[in-house]
């Protein structure tokens, strides 16, 4: 299996900031991983067993699932969209994972083209057994429904309930998410500011009243 391990290494150390910095970071006690949710399922639809986890090292990534190293807030290095996920390694361990789900997508066909489902949005049926229950939930600045979840191997995961991305057929509105998920709080919260605040609902003592706004 082919593997981009220099030049991810390379992107990473640059996204740290400085070679020092990122040799400082890798002698850290390794950390807790945890498979990134939907990989599983990401694997199955590939056909093969080229699983991630959040914690592990970016240059396990295989070179055929990159599609993109996008530039985010002016910088290179830390951010790459695989098959419907994209990945966050600030310093060279994958550190949130991304990915959205829309009921439909835009499709050719012979006549232009058309709305079709998207098979991947039956995967909204498992949150609960995937990402835990919903323990928080608020509404947003702009109106829209965000939660958190707290599965039992620790991974946190904020999700926002959008508008669906594409109208469906017979005016179906069904909403669209966007999942991210971590272990570790201080850089979930740099992709999801409300991060702190729901994490802080989910701790409460067992019988107080989630906060539910709106």
């Amino acid at each position: 299996m082919r593997r981009v391990r220099f030049a991810l290494l390379a992107l990473a150390v640059y996204g740290a900031g400085t070679a020092l910095h990122g040799a400082a970071v890798a002698r850290e006690p390794a950390k807790p991983m945890a498979l990134i949710p939907f990989e599983l399922e990401r694997a199955k639809e590939r056909g093969d067993r080229a699983v991630l986890n959040l914690n592990e090292d970016v240059t396990r990534v295989p070179g055929f699932r990159i599609s993109e190293l996008p530039v985010v807030d002016g910088k290179l290095g830390e951010h790459a969209k695989l098959d419907n996920v994209e990945i966050y390694f600030p310093y060279g361990r994958i550190v949130t994972a991304t990915a959205e789900f829309h009921k439909y997508r835009i499709t050719r066909v012979s006549s232009g083209t058309a709305a079709m489902l998207d098979p991947r949005y039956q995967r909204v049926r498992s949150f609960d057994q995937q990402l835990g229950k919903v323990c928080a939930s608020e509404i947003g600045s702009n109106g829209e429904k965000v939660e958190m979840r707290i599965a039992p191997n620790r991974v946190m995961s904020v999700v926002h309930v959008l508008p669906p991305q594409q109208p469906g057929v017979d005016g179906d509105t069904s909403p669209s998410y966007r999942v991210t998920s971590g272990l570790e709080l201080r850089f979930l919260s740099r992709k999801e500011p409300m991060a702190e605040q729901l994490y802080r609902e989910c701790r409460r003592p067992a019988g107080t009243k989630l906060t539910q706004k709106g």
